[in-house]
């Protein structure tokens, strides 16, 4: 009985030994997404950058898959992008808005037979579409109230210039 406990103690250690080798010979991916800062999205559609890197030393193309975890928020599914060798350039990932909030878009990046590259990377988007309307209205009144000023004051002058 020890014998086959041992020849079973034996196998396991040998199996798991050898998916560990195998899990540590992969190298890490040379092609993968540049984490950044929060976005800030003040229009209801945009065009979000997602900066990919190539470490690789030839020109790859890829597509950068994203997908929003909100129903609020909707997002192109991929977009096709070609990274020359040993440098970065960004997706511009089409997104838009229905409502004000936090979102959080998960990113990763495929080849062009959906083979995963690397790791998926979440980016956190905030999105105000309200404050351009809001801007607009502020900077129409601030044109209304100084055009307003300068006619009283024509006014003015005018009357007093005619009395003198």
């Amino acid at each position: 009985m020890t014998k086959f406990l041992t020849k079973i103690f034996l196998a396991v250690l040998v199996l798991s030994s050898i998916g560990t080798t195998a899990n540590a010979a992969l190298p890490p991916a040379q092609v993968f997404i540049v984490t950044g800062s929060d976005i800030n999205m003040v229009s209801r559609e945009s065009k979000v950058p997602v900066s990919v890197q190539n470490n690789y030393d030839r020109a790859v193309r890829i597509r950068v898959h994203a997908r929003s975890t909100n129903a609020q928020l909707n997002v192109q599914d991929y977009v096709s992008l070609t990274v020359p060798a040993n440098s970065r350039k960004d997706a511009l990932i089409p997104i838009s808005v229905i409502s004000n909030g936090e979102f959080k878009v998960k990113v990763w990046v495929t080849t062009f037979t959906d083979i995963r590259i690397g790791k998926s990377t979440d980016l956190k988007l905030t999105a105000n579409p309200d404050i351009e309307l809001y801007i607009l209205f502020g900077f129409g009144a601030l044109i209304v109230v100084l055009v307003g000023l300068g006619a009283s004051r024509m006014i003015r002058r005018n009357k007093s210039g005619a009395s003198a």
